[in-house]
């Protein structure tokens, strides 16, 4: 039927099909994937012209040091390889590929996990939480919330005998440090809102971390083109 307004009738490849979409919206298409791209950025792993680097003023490099080694003065020790961050990290492109035995998925791109705590671990989730819109001068803006949680053993949380004496917080800020700022393709950088303490009262402590990423209310879906 044509639109009661322009007159016109609705294109048959039209997703909107019958109705015509007469506003720019956002369709908030992609954002489902930031989770997964967040957690691959964090792994900061090689790629052609491209060695991550394992100096400590690296804030990726503290970060892959902080979760791989569970002992004492873990930001001396090498930079984990790209096969060991791969064997901690859950893959959800390869669900069946078994982790590393002695220390299992530490890096998930979800919420929940199925996984059973067996071993002392240090363990990084992202996942979306909720989405609202305001209004920018004559644009549509939709903030999209991203929260990290971050759980440690106890037995980990304080043995990297330096005066770092939180290894939890230590992943929470070079989390921080190596996301604020950044822009993983939203308008503008992720934003920091928030950090709070996280216990489950059993055997691991941490942080949850609250960020924002803005995108344009007239933001394609990357599935259809006109």
């Amino acid at each position: 039927m044509p639109d009661i307004w322009t007159g016109r009738e609705p294109e048959a490849a039209s997703p909107y099909y019958p109705y015509r979409k007469v506003v720019a919206a956002n369709t908030m298409a992609g954002a489902e994937q930031l989770p997964y791209l967040l957690t691959k950025y964090l792994m900061d792993l090689p790629l052609p012209g491209y060695t991550p680097p394992s100096g400590n003023e690296y804030p990726r490099a503290r970060l892959k040091k902080l979760i791989y080694w569970d002992g004492a003065l873990p930001l001396e020790q090498p930079l984990p390889t790209t096969q060991q961050m791969k064997s901690i990290q859950f893959d959800p492109y390869h669900p069946g590929t078994e982790p590393d035995p002695k220390r299992g998925y530490r890096i998930f791109s979800q919420e929940l996990v199925g996984q059973a705590q067996a071993i002392p671990q240090s363990i990084v989730r992202c996942y979306l939480g909720g989405l609202s819109r305001y209004q920018l001068k004559n644009e549509f803006v939709w903030r999209q919330q991203i929260i990290w949680t971050v759980m440690v053993h106890y037995d980990l949380e304080s043995n990297m005998q330096t005066t770092e004496a939180s290894r939890s917080y230590a992943i929470a800020q070079a989390i921080i440090e190596a996301t604020e700022g950044v822009n993983f393709g939203g308008v503008g950088g992720i934003v920091t809102r928030q950090m709070t303490k996280f216990d489950d009262e059993r055997t691991n402590t941490g942080y949850k971390i609250y960020q924002d990423l803005d995108w344009s209310g007239d933001a394609p879906n990357p599935h259809f083109s006109f």
